[in-house]
């Protein structure tokens, strides 16, 4: 039986936690407009804050950022970084783009519905950071279990 580091644990449990925002981001960005038009109590809701996109990058950098950087010092996987650093890009960059052109209103930007464009460009552009995330995630927990990688 493989004794399991607490730091690997740690990992482990981060790039699960990502993983699981990665998919909460993108059911967000393309589902929004639809649930908004169906059920629009929750445009009340923390879903459809102005805020949401911003309060999600927060969470994903730190986590994105400690659990990459512990897998790849170990497995020093540069597919892994890559894919993790284009995402993240791509989100800060969706983010900024947002608040620069942002005007008030009661939801995000990015989930208001318009005749023309029923997904908005920023929740695609969000949901492919998120697939690049997630992708990198996937990648850095399965090369962590590699019986190469003891951490």
């Amino acid at each position: 039986m493989k004794f399991i580091q607490p730091h690997q644990k740690t990992s482990a449990i981060l790039d699960q936690l990502a993983i699981g925002m990665a998919v909460i981001c993108g059911i967000h960005c393309l589902m929004m407009p639809i649930i908004l038009a169906l059920l629009p109590i929750v445009a009340a809701s923390f879903f459809a804050h102005e805020h949401f996109h911003l309060w999600m990058l927060l969470l994903v950098l730190p986590t994105t950022s400690i659990s990459i950087f512990m897998g790849c010092r170990k497995h020093r996987d540069k597919w892994t970084a890559a894919l993790s650093l284009t995402g993240l890009g791509i989100m800060i960059a969706v983010t900024i783009f947002e608040y620069a052109t942002h005007t008030s209103c009661a939801t995000c930007a990015g989930c208001a519905r318009s005749a023309d464009a029923p997904v908005p460009p920023s929740a695609w552009c969000n949901t492919i950071g998120g697939l690049f995330l997630a992708s990198a995630h996937v990648r850095n927990f399965k090369l962590c279990r590699n019986s190469n990688c003891c951490h």
